[in-house]
């Protein structure tokens, strides 16, 4: 018997792989969890920074971050206070953070108005070295710029951003000043700037 063709997906199905393709490239972690804090959706910056928060530097970053994915227990353990306390609608968000990785997630419980839709946690991770402006928050246009960049540039950038020198950033990413420098002619022709004072004054803004 001839197999029926499949079915194709409905506009809002492919509206939402359309929304998951484009947040995958945010460069910003994104976690939705539902109200029995199991992950519904992550993006690959999420991964990475939970597999960082649970498994250490060294560790974490070697890992196959989505396979090896589990949400961090003090983030779950920051999640059920904050259900238990309906701490919805109307509440500022949470953050939790472990400065000595730089690590910082901010949690909000969303509860939709209709009574008929649960209730999910949005949780936005960020994971960088520990600087001077490590709780300023990027703007919408910074963000945007960072996603015209490869994750390791985006490493590089973030660094220029906190002010770091060149040998500052090879040293605690590991690799030579030569590929940084590389990484860095890379970023000011994507960003179409001609120095990193430039490339920090844009994302700083």
């Amino acid at each position: 018997m001839p197999r029926r063709p499949a079915a194709p997906p409905s506009a809002e199905a492919a509206r939402l792989a359309h929304y998951a393709a484009m947040l995958e490239e945010v460069p910003v972690g994104l976690l939705l969890l539902d109200e029995e804090l199991q992950p519904l959706w992550f993006n690959a910056e999420a991964a990475r920074a939970c597999a960082v928060w649970n498994h250490g530097e060294r560790r974490g970053t070697a890992l196959r971050a989505r396979i090896a994915f589990r949400v961090p227990a003090v983030l779950l353990d920051a999640c059920r206070v904050r259900l238990a306390a309906g701490q919805g609608a109307g509440h500022p968000a949470q953050v939790v953070s472990d400065h000595s990785r730089g690590l910082h997630a901010r949690i909000k419980l969303h509860v939709p108005a209709n009574a008929g839709h649960p209730a999910a946690f949005h949780i936005q991770l960020d994971y960088r070295r520990p600087r001077g402006d490590r709780d300023r928050p990027l703007s919408p246009g910074a963000v945007a710029l960072l996603a015209r960049l490869t994750e390791r540039e985006r490493e590089v950038a973030m660094r220029v951003r906190e002010g770091l020198r060149t040998s500052e950033i090879a040293a605690e990413l590991r690799r030579s000043p030569l590929t940084i420098k590389t990484q860095l002619a890379a970023i000011f022709a994507k960003l179409d700037v001609r120095g990193r004072t430039r490339v920090a004054a844009l994302l700083n803004r």
